[in-house]
């Protein structure tokens, strides 16, 4: 596990700390109602608290998490907000997936399909939970594959910050359906090595993501309408 802010030093406990609560995030672990208590957390890991606040106000600064009367929760973003961020995830992620075409080798091509084969096996069984672990890994692979490490740890804060939608979305089986259509699509144009195919699809998975994100955003704001609507 590296240091986000210098990959080539070794993460202090704060550091650490905050890279396994994003981990945890984005693999789904983190659910719309549970709370994040840095007392708790820091019992968890046996640790002191200071790294853990630090670690949960980083991401609250990140615009990940949001503060309540008890801990943190996973943020919930306006209309608007999130119209911003799939813009910015539109600009960014095909251009970043083209670069990291260079990196497609063996290695890489393995990890993705196996993360995509087990998705598909996910989703058939109705796991929604497991499928948006998969999910994950199967992103994962390529962000760590883009050669320009600011631009891919923007990306993943952007992807971050639609989770509260995203847990929705998930337990949908057409969207599920839609998502694993994008991860195959992606995955040949990486088998093919074409940048300019890579740049395609991703284009085309983003703008699709985007409109399910719409969708599920809807019926959540039926639900409890967010903050700034």
């Amino acid at each position: 596990m590296q240091s986000p802010a210098n990959p080539g030093k070794k993460p202090n406990l704060r550091e650490r700390v905050y890279l396994m609560l994003r981990e945890r995030i984005q693999m789904g672990l983190v659910g719309a109602d549970d709370r994040l208590v840095d007392h708790d957390i820091a019992h968890e890991l046996h640790v002191s608290r200071m790294p853990v606040r630090e670690a949960l106000m980083q991401l609250k600064n990140e615009g990940v998490l949001e503060g309540t009367a008890r801990g943190f929760v996973l943020r919930r973003h306006s209309l608007q907000q999130i119209n911003d961020i799939f813009e910015i995830r539109i600009l960014l992620e095909p251009h970043a997936a083209a670069l990291a075409t260079a990196n497609a080798g063996p290695a890489f091509l393995a990890r993705m399909k196996s993360a995509l084969d087990a998705a598909e096996q996910a989703s058939v069984r109705g796991d929604w939970e497991t499928f948006m672990r998969l999910n994950a890994d199967y992103r994962a692979a390529w962000i760590d594959s883009v050669p320009n490490r600011a631009m891919a740890d923007m990306i993943s804060r952007f992807i971050d910050h639609v989770q509260t939608v995203r847990l929705m979305t998930m337990q949908d089986p057409t969207v599920r359906g839609i998502i694993l259509d994008g991860m195959r699509g992606l995955y040949e144009a990486y088998l093919s090595g074409n940048a300019d195919l890579v740049r395609e699809r991703m284009t085309a998975h983003c703008r699709t993501a985007a409109a399910c994100y719409y969708q599920c955003y809807q019926r959540l704001c039926v639900a409890e309408p967010p903050p700034g609507n």
